[in-house]
């Protein structure tokens, strides 16, 4: 006696399957998941009705109450993947220790052959980019206070400022890679006023 409303559900879910499929697609990738992800959500989630045995014919709108549960479904979805990237990166954080920027600029300090790498980059930068460097990270001028002294716009020392870094950050890189740009900024008062003795 069960089989028959079994089948009338069964029959009732797969009418609903071909007729909302493609409006559940759509709903999927608009939540950004991939469309092979979005198929086998699709799937679990009639799989889900069925197992539920829910009365279809309590069901008043169909496509408001399917289109809201998928809803939900990848919402859920969303969340429980949420929840097990954030554990999968606190664990590891607690395995990783970055070392402060005072153990970085001893590191590089301790660094003959960084320093001169880091040197002969400087030597190497355009005159532009070395005066307002210079300027800047030496004699401690705001962009303004640059841009006046030098005649240049307040712009064009944001972009000499933005090359130079740029460039010493690429040489230091190749040199030690891993090194903090916060620790190279910190030691090139040091290699500017060393860099031409």
């Amino acid at each position: 006696m069960d089989t028959a409303p079994n089948i009338i559900v069964s029959q009732r879910l797969d009418k609903w399957y071909q007729t909302f499929q493609y409006t559940f697609m759509s709903i999927g990738l608009k939540f950004g998941y991939q469309q092979d992800e979005v198929r086998d959500f699709i799937n679990q989630f009639f799989l889900d009705l069925l197992e539920k045995k829910i009365d279809p014919e309590t069901i008043n709108n169909p496509q408001a109450y399917l289109s809201t549960a998928f809803r939900r479904k990848l919402i859920d979805h969303y969340r429980q993947s949420d929840k097990n990237r954030l554990e999968i990166v606190k664990d590891n954080q607690e395995n990783y220790s970055e070392p402060s920027i005072q153990e970085t600029l001893e590191q590089i300090e301790s660094n003959k052959e960084l320093i001169n790498s880091l040197k002969n980059a400087y030597k190497k930068l355009p005159a532009r980019c070395r005066k307002v460097i210079d300027l800047k990270f030496y004699k401690g001028l705001t962009t303004e206070e640059i841009a006046l002294q030098t005649g240049l716009t307040k712009r064009s020392v944001y972009n000499n400022l933005f090359e130079g870094i740029k460039l010493l950050r690429e040489e230091l890189n190749r040199t030690a890679p891993g090194i903090q740009i916060a620790a190279l900024i910190s030691c090139l008062g040091f290699v500017i006023a060393t860099a031409f003795q």
